[in-house]
Order: structure tokens, then sequence, then C-alpha cells
């Protein structure tokens, strides 16, 4: 299974983001975990800092930016 992870900038998209349930989906600002997927993400939803959004993109398979 690969792990991709959605970097959603502010206004990018309207209110469905075309993603698979077992994404990890990021807004940007303010910066937060939305969506922890499958497998699990390594943080919890919530407020991430830039360290953490760095580990993010490195454990993922694919990164999408929006």
């Amino acid at each position: 299974m690969r792990t991709v992870l959605h970097l959603v900038r502010e206004g990018a998209v309207g209110e469905r983001l075309p993603v698979a349930e077992g994404d990890w989906v990021v807004y940007l600002q303010p910066m937060a975990l939305v969506q922890a997927g499958a497998p699990p993400a390594p943080f919890p939803p919530g407020p991430l800092d830039h360290d953490q959004l760095i580990a993010l993109a490195f454990a993922a398979d694919l990164v999408v930016t929006w």
C-alpha cells in the first residue's frame, strides 16, 4: 500500500478533496493534520510544527500539493 500525503494550501480546493480514505491530509494554514489514514500517520490529527511536517513528508511515498 502506498502512503500519500496531501498538502493543502489555503483556498486551493473546494470542500471535498479527491483523496483516498487511507491518505494523510495536512492543511497548511493553519498547519494541521486533518486525516491520519492507514497506515496511521506518525502523529495524531491536530496542529503540527515544521519538524513534524517534514517527518510526514519523508514518511510518505508520494506528496501531492493542492
